[in-house]
């Protein structure tokens, strides 16, 4: 069969994704995490990246900080930090955040706007560091990554924050409450055999499919659905260009679609392009009608602000 392959802009990734001091790292050493547990632990991996990560951030809190990424901005929010300078977006912000200056996009921020803020640090996501790191270092301006990829990224993203600005207390409080909420919608779960899922990343003829370690992928990963991307495919790549031969032999029992604009205008064109190819008709997710375009505002980035809104509604879509 001839394969089918779709291109789509990296910025478009990239976005979705959200995008020191001993004594901080020191802090950083906690405790392991498990559904049952109401109080978030870490396993020594993950000590160890809090504390490796903690490291990037100085001694005394930060006073005057820019957030470049929009999942950052979010969690400086949840710890109590209001920064000076923000990333443009169109993407809903803290309401309390609606007077601060913006700073240009994630990926491609002010260099000037944000010199004239005065900033003591720059916090951006870590998988643009290189290109942030260039950009401030133009302005003698330190920065510190953080993780904002995937779900928990953003926990442990969180648990740093809450380190480096000694807000543990508004972290932990927070997590504790994420996982509660997490338990309760996990262990809802129809005990029936977990979905196939395929969730597609795009927006016309540009289609990716999304791992586990992307932000959608981790929570479909959490209310225990198969990504065909990871189970079946067998590709640790994060975004996986789309193959017709593939998909065909994994057969999804569901397909989500994740795209820019309005979810059902999406679905809609999705669907009329399926039409053009007789093997996407014969695909479970088809014949039991499981194609379901998510809402944007919700799983468009990493959030951990929406993250229980987007598990209970994965958890809707795929079990009912």
């Amino acid at each position: 069969m001839k394969k089918l392959v779709f291109s789509i802009v990296t910025v478009s990734a990239l976005a979705l994704a959200g995008c020191g001091g001993t004594d901080k790292a020191t802090k950083a050493e906690v405790k392991t995490s498990g559904h049952g547990n109401t109080t978030p632990v870490k396993s020594k991996t993950e000590a160890a990246q809090i504390k490796m990560l903690a490291a990037q951030f100085p001694t005394e809190p930060a006073k005057n900080v820019v957030a470049t990424s929009v999942s950052v901005t979010e969690m400086l929010d949840i710890v109590g930090i209001t920064p000076v300078g923000i990333p443009s977006t169109t993407h809903k912000l803290p309401d309390n955040f609606t007077a601060i200056p913006k700073i240009g996009s994630a990926v491609e921020p002010d260099v000037e706007k944000i010199a004239s803020l005065n900033p003591d640090l720059v916090i951006g996501s870590e998988s643009i560091k290189d290109s942030i790191d260039k950009k401030i270092s133009q302005i003698n301006l330190k920065g510190a990554y953080l993780p904002t990829d995937s779900y928990p990224d953003l926990k442990i993203s969180l648990e740093v924050l809450g380190t480096a600005f000694d807000k543990e207390n508004a972290a932990t409080t927070y997590l504790t409450k994420l996982q509660k909420d997490e338990d309760k919608i996990v262990t809802s779960i129809p005990d029936k055999a977990a979905p196939k899922v395929m969730i597609l990343f795009g927006t016309g003829s540009s289609f990716m499919l999304m791992n586990d370690t992307t932000y959608v992928g981790s929570l479909v990963k959490t209310v225990k659905a198969k990504n065909i991307v990871t189970e079946t495919m067998k590709t640790k790549e994060s975004y996986v260009p789309l193959n017709m031969e593939d998909v065909t032999a994994a057969n999804p029992d569901a397909i989500l679609l994740v795209s820019h604009g309005d979810a059902n205008a999406a679905l809609t064109q999705f669907k009329a392009d399926v039409k053009k190819n007789g093997a996407w008709e014969k695909l479970n997710a088809f014949k039991n009608d499981k194609v379901q375009a998510l809402d944007y505002d919700i799983f468009g980035y990493a959030s951990l602000a929406n993250a229980t809104t987007g598990l209970e509604q994965l958890k809707d879509i795929l079990y009912k």
